[in-house]
């Protein structure tokens, strides 16, 4: 990790891949990485789609980052829950 000032820069994040088991530890974690990217908002509460159509396509991509997220985190066996899941919200609730 490369400190700046105030900036910390990381080169690859860590994300920990849920097998099945031990699912309040995953959460917390995943939780963690969500709040850090300014993204569990929208994990949580899903997104409305404002009149604004630069703040609709923020929102989208901000959606799209959470939801790669998760299935990145989650084991093979586990992502066919998540599989059909075109938001976030959607996928964090399966």
């Amino acid at each position: 990790m490369e400190t700046n000032g105030n900036v910390v820069n990381v080169s690859q994040l860590s994300i920990p891949v849920f097998n099945g088991g031990s699912y309040e530890f995953w959460s917390i974690k995943m939780k963690t990485l969500f709040k850090s990217q300014d993204l569990w908002d929208l994990v949580e509460n899903g997104y409305t789609e404002p009149d604004e159509e630069a703040r609709l396509k923020e929102n989208k991509k901000k959606d799209s980052k959470a939801l790669f997220f998760i299935q990145q985190a989650v084991h093979e066996t586990v992502f066919l829950k998540t599989a059909a899941a075109n938001t976030a919200k959607e996928a964090w609730g399966s």
